[in-house]
């Protein structure tokens, strides 16, 4: 390939899996990458615009991928976006007895819970219709259907939830925190990156693929394409290419990003901390005197609902001094539940120079995640490689072992107390 110049490789959407695959790409020589967002924010489904955080960013202990990928993307001051990242405290509300620290990301299998403790979680999920529509405002949280799932997808998620009994997140905000410091280590590595520059048409020639966006026309080597589900099936069908992909109904869950009064008790502890009760679950982030608040299933999402409920929650006795509320209601930033889509069978015909990433593409990990946007952005590079003979600069990005991960950073107590907290407080 080094006769021919360098290859030239374009990659469509800068979410966790296009920016997984620059990052292998540029373990090899003579590659050229660029990459396009169609958004005025790199990120993806993990970005962060005027109206907040898409959800609250959690890793769960599994992520061995992306976790090796975090290990090596440096921030300015030298440590790695991995470094940053804190182990989060996890707290349920029993009735009658208040909120309990569990060592368990998912209630159900919190060993420190009675039997009798569960079944009174679980059961306070389930409100009667009756009782909701006394509650002011509206649900606008929209779900995806069941029958997008298999027996198989749904065991996979089921032997995933065993798996994963800790969770991560980042002390702050994702763009910042994550994504920025993500795009300038590429950038560094001479990436070029084009936002609010959305492909229209991709074609396939002889020569390669002409890829057509605000910008005009540009000829590439190869295209990843790592768009999520409609949006890759728009961009197929515009671009005249037949193709097996389906849109099913997702998953929109709404959330907002409250700041906080810095004198507020709860940020005392300086921990990071995850509450959740009633269908609205909470990341608090004491270091950036913030929370994060995701709507799953409460009776209302009604801003002056969720907020009331998050004060009464965390013991709040001050004002909040800003909240962002993003609805989550465009397709493009839904949550994918549904089978994985196989990359080799999305086209109905072969296109040598098309290459597809993401995490509702079938990978080695069970559920959708960073976590899986790494792993097919892996896959997809490696095929790239095989394709076009690339040569590694340094040592080639090897696979990391399945059951890897680490503690960024420990918990404040070897030993998960069973202490009930009331109201939230420390």
């Amino acid at each position: 390939m080094s006769e021919r110049g360098p290859v030239n490789i374009c990659i469509i959407g800068s979410g966790i899996s296009g920016l997984s695959a620059a990052f292998y790409l540029t373990k090899y020589q003579n590659v050229r990458i660029t990459v396009y967002e169609r958004s005025d924010v790199f990120g993806g489904r993990a970005n962060v615009n005027q109206d907040g955080e898409h959800c609250p960013r959690v890793f769960l202990s599994d992520y061995a991928r992306l976790f090796s990928i975090l290990r090596g993307v440096e921030n300015d001051d030298g440590t790695s976006i991995y470094d940053t990242l804190q182990a989060v405290h996890r707290y349920c509300y029993i009735e009658g007895r208040g909120w309990a620290e569990i060592s368990h990301l998912y209630v159900a299998l919190a060993r420190e819970l009675s039997l009798p403790d569960r079944f009174k979680v679980v059961k306070a999920r389930r409100t009667s219709p009756l009782v909701a529509a006394q509650v002011p405002g509206t649900n606008e949280n929209r779900y995806g259907s069941m029958r997008n799932f298999s027996p198989l997808s749904l065991a996979r998620v089921i032997t995933n939830l065993r798996r994963s009994t800790i969770a991560f997140a980042l002390g702050g905000p994702t763009d910042e925190c994550l994504i920025s410091p993500w795009v300038r280590y590429l950038e560094k590595a001479g990436v070029t990156f084009r936002k609010s520059c959305g492909v229209d048409v991709v074609t396939s020639l002889p020569q390669g693929v002409t890829v057509r966006s605000a910008a005009g026309a540009s000829m590439f080597d190869a295209v990843l394409v790592t768009a999520f589900v409609p949006d890759l099936a728009d961009l197929l069908t515009a671009s005249g290419i037949d193709h097996r992909v389906r849109v099913l109904n997702h998953t929109h869950c709404k959330c907002l990003t409250l700041a906080l009064d810095p004198r507020e008790k709860i940020l005392a502890s300086r921990e990071l901390a995850l509450y959740s009760r009633g269908g609205i679950n909470v990341v608090l982030q004491p270091d950036h005197s913030r929370c994060v608040v995701l709507c799953t299933r409460p009776l209302s999402t009604d801003v002056g609902y969720v907020v009331s409920r998050v004060r009464e929650f965390l013991g709040l006795e001050h004002g909040i001094t800003d909240i962002k509320v993003r609805d989550n209601q465009q397709p493009a930033e839904a949550i994918y539940a549904a089978d994985y889509l196989k990359p080799g069978f999305i086209l109905r015909r072969g296109h040598q120079n098309f290459y597809f990433a993401g995490s509702y593409l079938k990978n080695s990990y069970p559920i959708d995640s960073g976590e899986g946007a790494a792993r097919s952005a892996f896959d997809a590079v490696q095929r790239i490689q095989r394709d076009y003979r690339l040569t590694s600069a340094a040592a080639a990005p090897a696979p990391a072992p399945a059951g890897e991960y680490a503690r960024p950073r420990p918990l404040a107590r070897q030993q998960v107390t069973r202490a009930v907290r009331q109201g939230g407080l420390a």
